[in-house]
């Protein structure tokens, strides 16, 4: 028997609310007017199960900031916070004529495979006493009798943790592929203890090979491929030493005009760069790569900055930057963190993309790498 699990839809609504009179006493079981408002509200975490094209089953539920459920919770799918940590469980229903099939077992297992890749830090829901072995089996622990009265009955909470999961049983070595100074300090933000290895590769061959590749492609979609390939790389390359590591590579780009500027390659070069960016709004591209075993989560981010008109004062202050030699290792020849801040009039997104590590998106993608491989286990 195949069974197909996938996210409901309103069109599914009369076929829910059978499922669900056939699973709960009329005082526990949700309304159709429930069922209904958790559709809209939540589609992400509202999985059905179907054999041969037949609803037979599905798992609901809100996601919370909070361990435990609530009867708020119940009532009111309102409260629902699609940034919350906690993955619910409001319902866990299959039809009584395809139980013991483990058409359940999917239907969970699907809902807590997509709360850790959400990055939730948590699944949790309330059963009654004779249902705590089995959600044992899952990993949930139980943790006493609920202070949900709901249906009027005595329920349980049970939670799992992933975070704990995380930390407890996944500690892999993880080496930063770059000796930015700038990107260390940013990495250090989501984990304490990391090596750094420089990765050697010929940025400037990858670069031509691309663009000649890139053929009629929109410019901004070439010079994305770039950054995630550079950031790859060069993160293979340490990888490939190094193959039970976690390696983290990353680059970064500034793109002006449909032109990519690199590091400069002198000083009348780095002088250039910052006459031409004057007066006008770039593209900073940075793009980042993490392998761990057979594993990989490549992405990059785009952030918009404008410069001042170029005038008397910032014509001295940018050859005195020059002369000091900071621009030298700095796509677009200059570093946000430094002089170059005077310099700046606006910025659209995420400011860690310009220093050239987007810590945020890391810190979630490694995140989701640890809980997959948790769930493989």
């Amino acid at each position: 028997m195949k069974v197909e699990i996938r996210k409901a839809d309103l069109q599914d609504l009369v076929a829910l609310k059978i499922i669900e009179d056939a699973c709960f006493p009329e005082a526990e079981a949700a309304t159709l007017a429930s069922l209904s408002e958790r559709l809209k509200l939540f589609p992400e975490s509202f999985l059905v199960a179907e054999v041969e094209g037949e609803l037979v089953g599905f798992v609901n539920g809100a996601v919370i900031d909070e361990t435990i459920i609530r009867d708020a919770h119940y009532h009111d799918a309102g409260l629902h916070n699609p940034e919350g940590a906690y993955q619910s469980v409001f319902g866990l229903d299959v039809d009584p004529a395809f139980r013991r099939q483990g058409i359940a077992e999917k239907l969970l297992m699907a809902l807590i495979d997509a709360s850790r890749k959400a990055a939730r830090k948590g699944l949790t829901l309330c059963c009654k006493e004779e249902k705590i072995p089995y959600y044992e089996k899952f990993g949930l622990v139980n943790s006493g009798k609920s202070s949900s009265t709901h249906g009027n009955a005595v329920w349980y909470d049970m939670i799992l943790h992933f975070e704990e999961e995380r930390v407890e049983q996944m500690n892999p070595k993880i080496i930063l592929a770059s000796q930015s100074p700038r990107r260390s300090e940013l990495l250090s933000l989501c984990i304490k203890n990391f090596a750094v290895q420089a990765a050697d590769i010929d940025e400037k061959a990858i670069e031509e090979r691309i663009f000649a590749e890139a053929g009629q492609d929109p410019f901004v979609e070439t010079a994305t491929e770039l950054v995630e390939t550079l950031a790859r790389e060069k993160a293979a390359v340490i990888h490939r030493e190094n193959s039970e590591a976690m390696v983290i590579g990353s680059d970064t780009v500034v793109m002006l005009d449909e032109k990519i500027l690199g590091k400069p390659v002198d000083e009348a070069d780095a002088y250039a760069m910052l006459r031409a960016l004057a007066g006008k709004t770039h593209s900073v591209l940075t793009g980042v790569s993490i392998l761990w075993g057979e594993k990989e989560e490549t992405f990059a981010s785009e952030t918009k900055v404008s410069f001042f008109e170029w005038d008397d004062r910032m014509e001295a202050e940018v050859k005195a930057y020059v002369a000091s030699g900071k621009p030298m290792d700095k796509a677009g020849a200059y570093g946000i963190q430094e002089e170059a801040a005077l310099w700046v009039s606006g910025i659209e997104g995420d400011y860690n993309t310009i220093v050239g590590f987007t810590v945020a998106l890391v810190d979630k993608a490694i995140h989701r790498l640890l809980t997959e491989a948790q769930t493989e286990k």
